[in-house]
């Protein structure tokens, strides 16, 4: 993966939110990558990076990280590593804050029995009688 790829990636992560799970240890993980950007978050005896609350503290760090990127080649080979590290789960949690989903069963899956997919379901769901 190339810098601007990364790059793209951490811009698409301004659609993630705060407010789950995935989408805190996407933040987490790139303010982890923002400190180390600053030589704040080497060494054991760091302090874990503070997730970026509001939509202003994660634009301003995500400005951080690609200007660095731009600026910093040892940098980029990180964001690059994290990036390719978390491309999948940025990429889902994105899909899933727009209300996309992908289901997909793999070419060649052995399936047994029947098959759902599905986003949200409400309600009981059934085979058969």
């Amino acid at each position: 993966m190339d810098v601007e790829t990364a790059i793209a990636l951490v811009l698409s992560a301004t659609a993630v939110s705060t407010a789950t799970e995935a989408g805190r240890a996407i933040w987490q993980s790139l303010a982890t990558l923002g400190r180390w950007a600053t030589g704040r978050g080497s060494g054991s005896d760091a302090e874990p990076a503070a997730v970026p609350e509001s939509p202003e503290e994660r634009q301003a760090l995500v400005g951080h990280i690609v200007d660095q990127a731009r600026g910093d080649e040892e940098f980029a080979g990180q964001l690059t590593r994290w990036a390719t590290e978390h491309q999948e789960s940025v990429r889902l949690t994105v899909d899933l804050s727009r209300g996309t989903v992908h289901n997909t069963i793999a070419p060649g899956a052995r399936i047994q029995g029947q098959v759902i997919q599905a986003r949200d379901i409400h309600g009981n769901i059934s085979f058969g009688s």
